[in-house]
């Protein structure tokens, strides 16, 4: 969670207002924000709205506290002048770090306290919203030393050089890697890279190396820099757009005129867009719902005027019609997904402390889920039979569930931004689950005898949110002379424990050897037999394994 430094009378003079601490802490609220420390005039605020990089500074702050309190309601809406300043993005940078999006903000009267807040801002959104520079790195630039057109391009390692900020001397980009702090600190982003991607101008002057560092002649903002050229660089064309967005809204906070650069991409295919954009866009989206949604889950029966009030003071376009809702809002906010999110900035408007809390009418009691009665149920049958329990993760990776898998097109719920590629996705099948956690303990004493009882996912249209959860047992057996017939007994004795007819058909699997069967166990599929040979072995594996998995 972004922990937020400001200055107090710097916050007052954008609300232009003077703010208590019991005032503030009320207000602080809005943003999911708490007071750390109120030393002088250093306010440290934990911030817990963890996907709205626009309330990372104190801009953004004051921005939300004037549409809370009524001040400024409904869409943010920036004006953005035309600068005739062309971007060239290269082909040869597609492997790299493909896209970036630019903009220019002129006549910025730059303040010690404006640096602040841009440096904070650059560095929180790139660290949080950009998982450490590796989905989006930002760069902030005099704009008046460099010279338009600008070229975004890979260079090889002995085709350029130039003085990192902070820095006396030239340095080529594995020189900057190697020795200069930034360089050392995210090295591995540009890993494996066969160019190193560039931001250079017309006159070959090299303004940054993204995401790693500025160079000491264009990246140094100073309190006497009055037009700004802005980049961010990354992989998701609406994730760098939300954050050029995010910088551009602060500086214009603060009277600076936003322009807008025309972007030129190499190719219509993916990921670059299709055509020609001028960006930031600030582009708007829209969603329409069922105005009894509201009560539904708020449970206050609000009139019209009032629902339209309270969205736009979240900035939301809000019109009431047919007993339907439909609100336009701003592209940046990329955590809105769904109606719930809609009617929770509703709430926030309207105070959670505003709510008031109603007496239970009806006293219940209890119970266990019969799902979770069948699991325990299941779980004492297996303990019984000899197997040991294993608990893995529900995230894992596509080399797991899939290619060590043999399985070729496998349809995996994955995680739109992972934090690394050994927990992108969630687990279709439990079975790569145990052979790795056989390969994590194959110097263990044999036979090695598990099972596991847990969730799994698979895409599903027809499910509320395209993905249909189910309870799986999974067993597996490795020891050196472990074959069908043992595990087939296994699942027999288990069938006959639960009391449910369990019947096998000849079936091949590709990970599976001959000697494999579909099973029907209550209506459920599954599947049982031995794990090919170059399966075990993609698994570094010392033995035979044998395993079956159905849905309970």
């Amino acid at each position: 969670m972004p922990n937020l430094e400001v200055s107090k009378k710097d916050l007052e003079k954008l609300m232009g207002c003077s703010y208590s601490r019991e005032k503030l802490e009320e207000d602080l609220e809005y943003i999911k924000g708490e007071i750390d420390s109120l030393e002088n005039d250093s306010i440290k605020i934990d911030c817990k709205e963890t996907n709205r990089p626009d309330l990372w500074s104190v801009e953004g702050i004051a921005r939300e506290f004037k549409a809370r309190k009524g001040d400024k309601k409904g869409l943010v809406k920036y004006k953005v002048k035309k600068s005739n300043v062309d971007v060239f993005i290269n082909s040869n940078l597609l492997k790299v770090r493909p896209l970036i999006a630019c903009a220019i903000i002129k006549n910025v009267k730059v303040s010690e306290e404006l640096l602040i807040q841009l440096i904070q801002l650059q560095e929180k959104v790139g660290e949080n919203y950009g998982r450490r520079r590796k989905e989006l790195g930002i760069g902030l630039y005099d704009f008046d030393i460099m010279q338009p057109p600008i070229y975004y391009k890979g260079f090889k390692d002995d085709e350029i050089e130039f003085v990192p900020l902070e820095w006396r001397v030239q340095l080529r980009p594995s020189e900057i890697l190697a020795q200069h702090d930034k360089g050392k600190a995210y090295a591995h982003l540009l890993k494996d890279a066969d160019v190193y991607p560039i931001v250079i101008d017309a006159n070959r002057t090299v303004a940054s190396m993204p995401p790693i560092i500025n160079s000491q002649i264009t990246g140094k903002v100073t309190d006497k820099t009055k037009n700004l050229f802005i980049e961010v660089t990354g992989f998701k064309w609406e994730t760098i757009c939300t954050a050029l967005e995010v910088m551009c809204m602060s500086l214009a906070d603060r009277g600076g005129v936003i322009y807008s650069c025309k972007l030129h991409f190499p190719t219509d295919s993916k990921p670059y867009p299709k055509k020609i954009i001028s960006t930031p866009l600030f582009k708007t989206e829209k969603m329409v719902f069922d105005k009894s949604l509201v009560k539904e889950m708020t449970g206050l029966d609000l009139k019209d005027k009032e629902i339209i009030d309270l969205l736009s003071r979240a900035r939301f376009n809000t019109k009431i019609k047919s007993n339907k809702i439909s609100v336009e809002y701003s592209s940046y906010r990329t955590d809105i997904m769904h109606p719930v999110d809609v009617i929770e900035d509703l709430l926030i408007s309207f105070g959670f402390n505003n709510i008031e809390p109603e007496k239970i009418e009806m006293n219940v009691i209890g119970s266990e889920l019969p799902q979770s009665k069948l699991i325990d149920f299941v779980r004492e049958g297996c303990v019984g039979l000899g197997l040991q329990e294993v608990m893995t993760y529900n995230l894992t990776s596509i080399e797991n569930q899939a290619n060590r898998m043999n399985l070729v097109g496998e349809e995996l719920v994955e995680i739109e931004n992972p934090v690394s590629i050994n927990y992108a996705i969630l687990r279709r099948k439990l079975t790569p689950q145990l052979l790795d956690f056989f390969s994590k303990n194959k110097d263990k004493e044999y036979p090695q005898k598990i099972f596991e009882l847990g969730t799994c996912l698979e895409i599903n249209e027809g499910a509320e949110n395209g993905v249909a959860q189910t309870n799986n047992i999974c067993v597996a057996l490795t020891h050196s002379n472990v074959n069908f017939t043992e595990i087939k007994s296994v699942l027999v004795s288990l069938c006959k424990y639960l009391g449910k007819e369990c019947v096998l058909k000849k079936k091949s699997f590709s990970f599976l050897s001959e000697n494999s069967a579909e099973i029907t166990v209550n209506g459920k599929k599954g599947f049982i037999g031995e794990v090919k040979k170059e399966v075990v072995d993609s698994f570094n594996l010392r033995k035979p394994v044998c395993v079956f998995e159905f849905e309970i």
